[in-house]
């Protein structure tokens, strides 16, 4: 699958993740690898033979009206993404246009004071793809973020890095929500009686199960600035086991990365947190060399820094006219009427 860490899993259960006509099979695990979800796609092109009427090594140039139609044009590509002569464009007429190209591409990146200065390497979680292909077995780890990506990065670093703890740098704070409440995939509570439950006592209900499950999220340091259902949660199931044995550090920033706060849905994060291999300290307040300089007076060195940050939506192939009405570049935001 295009620019997928090789250590990926969902934090979405196969339950809630697939096409209600086409289940996964059942060796798949609750939590399908990017594996799964590549074979799954296949099959599923395959059963409703889609692959047939699928059009690959394409490239959409621009999208634009025209009268009551939409204009598509499109531009082959060769494999490695090198555009080929302009003569082999195609040209398509069609009364709807369906855009679902995703929007985790165009990197958003923060800036700290000092940050220029720092003499190790500073990479953007699109770039990551696990410890030993970015050559991070012995490199001390500053990731910036604590949305789902930063947490699949830090944790894949805690568990097989050598140069530990990690340390994760959090503006918001987090709820952490496990993989399995009860014995079930906690996505599946998310049903009509739950999502009917007027929100205050909704959000009681879940924050209490998270508080009996895993502990009070403070206690790790997590320090969420919101209610759990106000955000989107990050699933880890060994991410306190980290911080717990200080293998992993958790540090609030100082930026404004999302307009949307993200509860963090992990399995292994709490178990990290506990054991310290993640580590949850203050603020970023500075940058000198390698050294990042905290809020609270603390500081630590680092070899590389990976800014686990989001995406800014990229529509470049939308016409301008079409794109002023449907993406607000300003907040990042599509508008959907």
């Amino acid at each position: 699958m295009y620019n997928m860490y090789k250590i990926n899993f969902r934090n979405v259960s196969k339950y809630n993740y697939c096409f209600s006509d086409f289940p996964f099979p059942d060796d798949v695990p609750d939590y399908p690898h990017n594996v799964d979800m590549a074979k799954y796609i296949k099959s599923y092109t395959n059963h409703f033979k889609l692959n047939e009427i699928i059009k690959l090594y394409r490239k959409v140039v621009s999208i634009e009206r025209q009268g009551e139609d939409w204009k598509v044009i499109v531009q082959e590509v060769e494999e490695d993404g090198i555009t080929v002569k302009a003569d082999t464009q195609e040209v398509y007429l069609a009364k709807n246009v369906a855009i679902a190209s995703g929007h985790h591409a165009k990197p958003t990146t923060a800036k700290f004071m000092g940050q220029d200065s720092f003499t190790g390497e500073i990479i953007h979680s699109v770039k990551y793809k696990d410890v030993i292909t970015n050559h991070l077995e012995d490199k001390r780890v500053l990731v910036v973020g604590i949305g789902n990506s930063a947490v699949d990065v830090a944790v894949n670093i805690a568990a097989i890095g050598r140069k530990k703890p990690v340390y994760l740098s959090t503006r918001s704070g987090a709820w952490v929500v496990p993989n399995y409440i009860f014995g079930h995939p906690t996505d599946l509570y998310a049903n009509r009686l739950f999502l009917a439950l007027p929100w205050k006592l909704a959000t009681w209900i879940f924050e209490t199960v998270i508080k009996v499950v895993s502990g009070n999220p403070k206690r790790w340091g997590l320090n969420p600035k919101m209610r759990a259902l106000q955000t989107q949660p990050t699933v880890s199931p060994t991410l306190l086991h980290h911080i717990q044995r200080k293998n992993i550090v958790i540090v609030p920033n100082i930026q404004v990365y999302s307009l949307q706060p993200q509860p963090t849905v992990s399995p292994t994060l709490l178990h990290h947190i506990q054991r310290k291999n993640i580590i949850i300290v203050p603020n970023i307040q500075r940058i000198e060399n390698k050294k990042v300089y905290f809020i609270n007076g603390e500081s630590a060195e680092f070899d590389t820094i990976i800014l686990c940050t989001g995406y800014k939506i990229d529509l470049p192939f939308l016409s301008d006219d079409v794109k002023q009405t449907v993406l607000d570049e300003n907040s990042n935001n599509l508008k959907v009427s």
